[in-house]
Parts: structure tokens; sequence; C-alpha cells
């Protein structure tokens, strides 16, 4: 006599459908250009934006703005230690 207790005999759990996101790693040189070339159309960019227009994590999307800022793409506009606004450099 050795039934589990609580579980029911044919019953499953459902797999949950997730999304995977980018490592931080994989900050490849190809979204780093496909996020230069959606830039023009926003006013402003925040990493939360970037992370989930592009599906990747937020450490990602900091890092794509800063290397984006060093190259002189972008300029800081409100510097916070959560989410920094950075704008278009005109």
């Amino acid at each position: 006599m050795s039934k589990e207790v609580g579980k029911k005999p044919g019953k499953q759990p459902k797999a949950k459908e997730e999304k995977k996101q980018i490592s931080a790693f994989d900050a490849s040189p190809e979204l780093i250009s496909r996020v230069k070339k959606d830039l023009p159309k926003l006013n402003y960019v925040t990493p939360f934006k970037v992370a989930n227009s592009y599906n990747i994590a937020m450490s990602s999307a900091r890092r794509i703005l800063k290397e984006l800022e060093r190259e002189g793409v972008i300029v800081l506009y409100s510097p916070s230690r959560r989410n920094p606004v950075y704008i278009l450099k005109q």
C-alpha cells in the first residue's frame, strides 16, 4: 500500500511556455545595429523599453545602451541608478 498522498493518477502538470531571453553575453553586433536603426522612431529610450522590445535581459539592455552612448549615438538625459533615460544625440 505505497500510494503517494495528494497526487491523482493520470494528471500531469502543464508545461509553461516561457520566452527565452538572451543572456548578458549575447549582445551581438547585429542586435546593437537593430537597436541603433530603431532609435530615431523613439523620443527617448530606457533599458526597460529595449529589454521589452527585443526580448533580452535588462543587464543586456543596459550594456547595449552604454555602448551606444560610448559611440556617441545617444546621450544620457536623466541619470538614475535604476532606470536611466537616454535621448538621441542631435
